[in-house]
């Protein structure tokens, strides 16, 4: 037998030897990371391939929203009553700030601010914290120089170019048109569930938390008609966010053009005429039921408010007494006085407790059980025609006595008293019609006969808005037809394509015999040009109207109050005009209607 040799033996012990625990689990660990590599390229590459090459995208590129401008608001003959205009705008990140409270002074110096006035601005728990606020507007070119050149010092504040709102005759249509400001979460809220749909380029909001809002009047009515569309730019950025190069871009559409019925040349006439008063004036087309003219005094510059009001401007508009914020031809109620008259006598009448020949006495007083209701002259004999045209109180005593109250209110309801008008314009004021019902529901108290006569003669409990009051004019205006009262008149594109024309809509109707239309607008136009009213007269024109001086406090004046229509035999305008505590109405109000009606006239409508 051939030995073999020792080397040749030790080789093959080498080629058999066993792996160690060592070395196996090694293996296995190799093993194991290549299998999660394996199934991450999957998950990656395969299951969710599409989504996430879509987020690497993203990251390379950004969307940048361009906000709408707002569409234009103009008047009946196409004048411009709010634009837009470029300004330069400086925006705080209110969340930068709250996190770093001691940066405040600073940031404040450095945009000429007071620390406490922009901590109450940033630490509103109404806003969004991660949005940028702006604090202010048309800053100079030279200051933005100096805020972008210190943005790393400074990045809390942002500098930016914005079509901002503007409103060219300030005080004179502010109650109408309201103003703007920048959008609350609770409304981006409201308007993104609304048109969610509206938009999706790009999954482009239509609405973001930088952007302006109605916040009253027309601006917030017709919010969604003015906002328009969004526009954007597809950019591409660095790791750094550096911008590379635009990929695409789209225009933002703008907001539709609001046509109003108002006419600027007859507002600006009764803003004037009311200045140095404290009421309103409203002017409607009995026809259709579109506003010529809504002015209420005091007013306020709806500039202040874009894009924010500051606080040391705010609070004494807000503290004023005079309440310069509140919209009196509509968001005020008061005693309606001897304006009611007409409804009186129209439902006595109708239900036939008097007639065109009835006539009283009227001693300067009324005796009504141990208390006399006095009467604001010595009449004598009285007649129907002239218990309106020398506005007699204690006609409408006795004749509200055999009416009853509850009689009362119902003509006042049939004229659109007492409830709201559904006008064009937010927080409207209903007013009162009270009868029996409600004072037992609401003051736990029987009526009393007293307040009877106070109610036919428009005072006690009854309150109207100026509003109301053009209202009634329209009623008798239109023997008993009434339209809903609305300030738009066409809605259009921005390039002028007719979108929507508001027809005119009935809302109330009051039926009597023509012969009993006739006998109380007689009564009106003897107001006129007879009467408590020949400061209305308008030359060549028949014109019929009512005075009223209702009482307000014990020892003040009375509000002063006229309603009118014209011309009487074909009505082409109802009109009211209101001045709080300031006298007869035959003294105050009806010279201010009987200005205003001769200039409508002048103009040729």
């Amino acid at each position: 037998m051939i030995e073999r040799p020792k080397r040749y033996l030790g080789i093959r012990r080498e080629e058999k030897r066993l792996i160690t625990k060592r070395e196996y689990s090694m293996l296995l660990a190799m093993f194991g990371v290549l299998s999660i590599l394996i199934a991450r390229l999957w998950y990656l590459q395969i299951l969710n391939g599409e989504e996430l090459a879509a987020r690497a995208e993203l990251v390379r590129t950004r969307l940048l929203r361009v906000a709408p401008p707002r569409g234009l608001i103009v008047d009946r003959q196409q004048r411009v009553l709010a634009t837009n205009r470029a300004q330069i705008i400086v925006s705080v990140i209110p969340d930068l700030l709250r996190r770093n409270p001691e940066r405040i002074p600073l940031v404040a110096q450095r945009l000429g601010m007071r620390p406490d006035d922009l901590r109450e601005l940033v630490e509103n728990p109404k806003i969004n914290p991660y949005t940028p606020l702006a604090v202010q507007k048309g800053v100079a070119f030279e200051q933005a120089v100096d805020l972008l050149e210190s943005q790393y010092n400074l990045p809390e504040v942002e500098v930016s170019l914005q079509a901002m709102r503007r409103y060219p005759y300030g005080k004179m249509f502010a109650h109408v048109l309201g103003y703007v400001g920048q959008i609350s979460p609770e409304e981006l809220k409201e308007y993104s569930a609304q048109q969610n749909d509206a938009t999706d380029w790009l999954s482009l909001r239509l609405y973001d938390g930088t952007d302006f809002v109605g916040k009253n009047g027309i601006e917030r009515a017709y919010e969604t008609e003015l906002h328009g569309k969004p526009g954007g730019e597809q950019v591409e950025v660095t790791p750094l966010g550096r911008r590379v190069r635009t990929l695409q871009e789209f225009e933002p559409t703008p907001g539709n053009r609001i046509v109003l019925s108002i006419d600027l040349r007859l507002q600006q006439k009764a803003f004037e005429l009311l200045q140095g008063h404290i009421g309103a004036v409203v002017a409607l087309d009995p026809r259709t039921g579109e506003v010529l003219t809504m002015v209420s005094q005091p007013s306020f510059d709806p500039n202040l408010f874009v894009p924010r009001i500051p606080n040391e401007v705010w609070r004494p508009l807000l503290n004023d007494p005079r309440a310069p914020l509140n919209n009196r031809a509509l968001q005020s109620a008061y005693a309606p006085g001897s304006i009611f008259k007409p409804l009186v006598a129209l439902e006595g009448l109708k239900r036939g407790l008097i007639t065109t020949r009835t006539s009283v006495h009227c001693p300067g007083g009324y005796r009504f059980g141990t208390r006399t209701f006095r009467c604001w002259k010595h009449h004598g004999y009285v007649d129907f025609y002239n218990s309106i045209a020398l506005s007699c109180d204690v006609f409408y005593y006795q004749l509200a006595q055999r009416l009853g109250p509850d009689a009362i209110a119902q003509v006042a309801r049939a004229f659109g008293l007492g409830q709201r008008t559904g006008i064009d314009l937010p927080h409207e004021r209903k007013g009162l019609v009270p009868d029996t019902q409600w004072k037992r529901e609401t003051l736990k108290q029987p009526w009393y006969g007293g307040e009877t006569l106070n109610y036919g003669i428009g005072q006690g409990y009854l309150t109207i808005t100026p509003l109301q009051g053009a209202l009634m004019a329209m009623g008798l205006a239109n023997r008993g037809v009434i339209y809903r009262p609305h300030l738009v008149k066409e809605i259009r594109t921005p390039d002028g394509k007719l979108v929507k024309a508001i027809e005119p809509e009935a809302i109330h109707h009051y039926e009597v015999s023509p012969q009993h239309w006739e006998a109380v607008i007689e009564g009106m136009v003897r107001v006129v040009e007879r009467g408590t009213a020949g400061a209305a007269r308008v030359p060549g024109v028949r014109v019929a109207g009512k005075t009223g001086s209702a009482e307000f406090r014990k020892g003040g004046k009375t509000h002063a109050w006229f309603i009118a229509f014209a011309p009487a035999e074909n009505p082409r305008v109802a009109l009211c005009v209101m001045a709080e505590e300031a006298g007869g109405g035959g003294a105050v109000a009806a010279p201010i209607a009987g200005e205003w009606l001769r200039y409508f006239f002048e103009l040729g409508y």
